[in-house]
């Protein structure tokens, strides 16, 4: 059993009859305790406080992220919003992703343009391509 559970035991207790000694204790560890109350309380209110201001934060976050991407939308570059004195947001505007695929297309055009295979083996394609253009020049 904790001690708060023992004060609250003893405080319902019926009272005896020498209990000038024990009414003093429990007065003073009534203070004791709720003096930690009180600081608990407090730490409860900041804690709640802190929790509203980041919710609030990352809502500012989306919103000026928004803000961003609808002025580039509406003709202003990143380099002129900062020329101007806006830093760029730290959390990107939610939105549709971009293709995936757009990326693997320029390397793999690179590598057709090399030609080289991923493993960077000669492609076929790339010397037969070679050996035609060997066989003009000939002509």
């Amino acid at each position: 059993m904790s001690w708060v559970h023992r004060l609250r035991r003893a405080a319902t207790l019926p009272l005896m009859t020498n209990t000038s000694g024990f009414d003093e204790t429990l007065n003073a560890a009534q203070k004791l305790l709720a003096d930690r109350l009180a600081v608990i309380e407090t730490h409860k209110r900041n804690t709640l406080a802190e929790d509203e201001a980041r919710t609030a934060l990352v809502e500012r976050e989306r919103e000026t992220a928004q803000s961003w991407a609808a002025a580039l939308a509406a003709g202003w570059s990143a380099a002129e919003m900062r020329q101007i004195g806006f830093k760029e947001p730290a959390v990107r505007a939610p939105g549709r992703p971009r293709k995936a695929g757009s990326t693997r297309t320029s390397s793999s055009r690179q590598r057709r343009e090399e030609g080289t295979t991923t493993a960077g083996v000669p492609s076929q394609t790339s010397t037969s391509a070679g050996s035609e253009s060997a066989e003009r020049s000939q002509v």
